[in-house]
């Protein structure tokens, strides 16, 4: 596995990330309007998207969904708790940015759930075709997760842990005790585990423990 950072052109600067697995990747918070940069470097590199994925419904994670779903119509997966993020814009906060956002209603959108495990194909029983494993991490959001491998000890945190701080805990649906639960559950994850956050730079779990 292979995970190469993106930043998405938006105020926020977030990260997106496309996690290559040989010549398939999934593609994680797409958060700018046109995801040129990523599709361009899929094509480049003729690696095939099977999914994307999202960390949280906020604005500057979602906005390049129907522009990389209009590039090849894939899964799109979510949180159960953050799918209404989609359809709100108060919730995600485009309403505040005057961002506009509006998903394509007609998308393929499967919802996950803690432990779920999802391989190249989709949702998946069989660990051995596992890539990621879903981790429940509300706080930021009440829809926030977490996609880990245990196998190449990579977690991709969104908005939940960033290197040195975590997510704001101000906005809608967001709980700053759940948030406190929620760090204190990642921080029980090996230390050499590298963590991707969703704003700023790469760290790893064992870094982070100093914090908390």
């Amino acid at each position: 596995m292979e995970i190469i950072r993106f930043v998405n052109d938006n105020l926020a600067r977030s990260n997106c990330y496309v996690v290559k697995c040989e010549k398939k990747c999934f593609v994680v918070d797409p958060g700018e309007e046109k995801m040129t940069e990523v599709i361009d470097f899929l094509e480049k590199n003729d690696l095939e998207m099977v999914a994307v994925l999202l960390t949280h419904g906020h604005w500057d994670h979602i906005l390049g969904v129907n522009s990389m779903l209009e590039y090849k119509k894939v899964p799109l997966f979510v949180s159960e708790k953050g799918y209404e993020f989609l359809f709100n814009p108060e919730l995600s906060l485009s309403s505040w940015h005057d961002a506009n956002f509006k998903i394509n209603e007609n998308l393929d959108i499967r919802k996950l759930k803690e432990d779920d495990m999802i391989g190249l194909s989709g949702i998946t029983d069989d660990e051995n075709k596992s890539i990621f494993k879903i981790i429940e991490t509300p706080g930021h959001t009440s829809g926030d997760i977490c996609y880990y491998s245990e196998k190449e000890k990579i977690m991709i945190t969104g908005d939940t842990l960033f290197k040195g701080t975590y997510g704001r805990v101000d906005l809608p649906t967001s709980n700053p005790i759940e948030m406190g639960k929620s760090l204190k559950k990642l921080m029980q994850y090996p230390e050499d585990t590298k963590v991707y956050p969703g704003h700023s730079f790469d760290t790893t779990i064992g870094e982070e423990k100093r914090y908390y």
